[in-house]
């Protein structure tokens, strides 16, 4: 039996992420998850692999805006609800999204915040609720799933087995540990070792009736050794080497962390202390 410890949802790919008690899901992932993300002015995305301290953004949502809010407290607000006309077509991976860009205040703040990229002026975009995303088929068993901006799945779980897992091998290493928030889930939990030897797997909350189900191992990247509170990158090598050399999945090629999955069935309430069970 494993426990929902923590929720989090991050509105802009990249971006500081908000924590939540409870959430709820949509259609591409938790409610407005990855819904925004940063582009160049060609809009191909742009993440902290480019930028570090876009992790020092923090993100909030309060009934009618985004709000978006700088280390020097500069603050902006895009309204929620506000009529949209500059239709794009925005590139994340090998995927063309359809988005909206949310306008040269925003394009004008962010470039300030961080600088430009590549000569570029950076861009905010939103996904179009009318586009469709969807999750590569051979992960699905048959089942229709889709995303919005997140890399390709719209879950990441996490577990706090695996954390004390790999700190413990960080400090073997005489490296320094880590927090949960380099590996930016979704969904953290308690009681569930060995989670990313789990692909296939369901994990079921029969209380208030909703199940996962875990598709593929998460290989991290780059943005795991960057610190989520100052974007400084301390050690570029930790902590990717002492999960490859863990091998906490039986992927090949790569450090692994924590598994992407979906959602089966209809749309739920996601709580901290819910209980979930392994199918």
């Amino acid at each position: 039996m494993a426990q929902i410890t923590d929720l989090y949802i991050y509105p802009v790919k990249s971006l500081k992420g908000i924590t939540l008690t409870e959430a709820q899901t949509a259609k591409r992932g938790l409610e407005f998850d990855r819904e925004w993300m940063v582009t160049d002015d060609q809009y191909n995305f742009i993440s902290q692999r480019e930028i570090e301290l876009m992790t020092t953004i923090e993100t909030g949502i309060d009934s009618l805006s985004l709000i978006l809010t700088s280390n020097n407290q500069k603050v902006l607000k895009i309204p929620l609800n506000s009529s949209r006309s500059n239709k794009v077509r925005a590139m994340v991976w090998d995927d063309v999204c359809d988005g909206f860009d949310e306008g040269d205040d925003a394009s004008r703040w962010l470039t300030d915040v961080l600088g430009t990229y590549g000569g570029s002026a950076l861009r905010l975009v939103r996904f179009d609720q009318e586009g469709e995303r969807p999750v590569p088929k051979k992960y699905l068993d048959g089942v229709h799933a889709e995303s919005a901006f997140s890399d390709q799945f719209p879950y990441l779980i996490t577990s706090w087995e695996s954390l004390s897992k790999l700190n413990t091998g960080l400090s073997e290493n005489d490296s320094f540990e880590v927090s949960m928030n380099r590996f930016r889930p979704n969904i953290v939990l308690k009681g569930l070792p060995n989670v990313e030897m789990m692909t296939s797997s369901n994990l079921v909350c029969e209380k208030s009736g909703y199940q996962f189900g875990l598709r593929k191992p998460c290989k991290r990247c780059k943005i795991t050794t960057i610190d989520q509170d100052t974007g400084v990158i301390e050690n570029p090598k930790e902590p990717l080497a002492t999960l490859a050399k863990l091998k906490f999945s039986e992927e090949k090629n790569g450090a692994f962390f924590g598994q992407n999955a979906i959602l089966l069935g209809d749309n739920a309430v996601l709580r901290v202390g819910d209980l979930l069970e392994i199918a």
